[in-house]
């Protein structure tokens, strides 16, 4: 029996992968609110970013912007080496256990990575300060100043937060110099992903992004080009 149920397992996990692949290109293809148009920065728009490692994607913000300043909420003293806050800030969700015990693609351990896709542990947030968002590989976009306050809203609903408000930092070392992480909510699972948490928080603001993205290359699908210059 046992063996039995070995082998329908080695059949039926390859079937299962396939479905969950062929689910998401396809829900990837569904676009939601189409109805977006971008807004010119020289109108008034603010310039957002997306950012990718080919794996997981973050939302990149300007750190101060239109009254609002993300460093006085995420301090440069509760970074490792930062003197000031940069001008650009990044937000990337994710489940804690991997966040913090995968540093690199190399610390990858197949229990961990089970663990997340189980939905058994907590949510975590990355939070970083970049200075050129350029720098990394990004696609930019142009949106409005009520477009922003709802991105800024649903990233802040993201914190599980302490007795004062504030969101909990958890103690533990960034990646680099300019990073820390949160706890966070909701739980990772096979259908909530770290690139499903961005595509839920900019579909909040009604900014344009397929229907389900547990995969990065499909947020990239929907979004428009910036406006020219000028």
């Amino acid at each position: 029996m046992n063996r039995r149920r070995a082998v329908w397992i080695a059949g039926i996990v390859p079937v299962l992968a396939m479905l969950y692949l062929l689910l998401a290109a396809v829900l990837g293809l569904v676009g939601v609110n189409r109805e977006f148009r971008s807004t010119p920065v020289a109108a008034g728009g603010i310039a957002i970013y997306l950012r990718t490692n080919r794996v997981h994607s973050d939302i990149v913000l300007p750190t101060r912007v239109r009254g609002h300043d993300w460093s006085a909420t995420f301090p440069s003293s509760q970074m490792r080496a930062l003197q000031a806050p940069s001008p650009w800030i990044a937000f990337g969700w994710g489940d804690r256990a991997f966040m913090l015990e995968t540093p690199t693609w190399r610390d990858i351990r197949l229990g961990t990575s089970l663990r997340a896709i189980t939905g058994l542990g907590s949510g975590a947030m990355h939070v970083e300060y970049v200075g050129r968002p350029e720098d990394y590989q990004v696609a930019q976009l142009q949106i409005s100043t009520a477009q922003h306050v709802r991105l800024i809203e649903a990233i802040e609903n993201s914190f599980r937060r302490a007795a004062n408000g504030n969101p909990i930092r958890i103690d533990a070392p960034g990646y680099g110099d300019a990073d820390a992480f949160y706890e966070a909510i909701p739980r990772y699972s096979w259908w909530f992903t770290c690139n499903e948490w961005v595509r839920s928080v900019m579909s909040d603001a009604g900014l344009p992004v397929p229907l389900w993205a547990p995969f990065e290359s499909t947020l990239f699908w929907h979004l428009p080009a910036p406006p020219a210059a000028g």
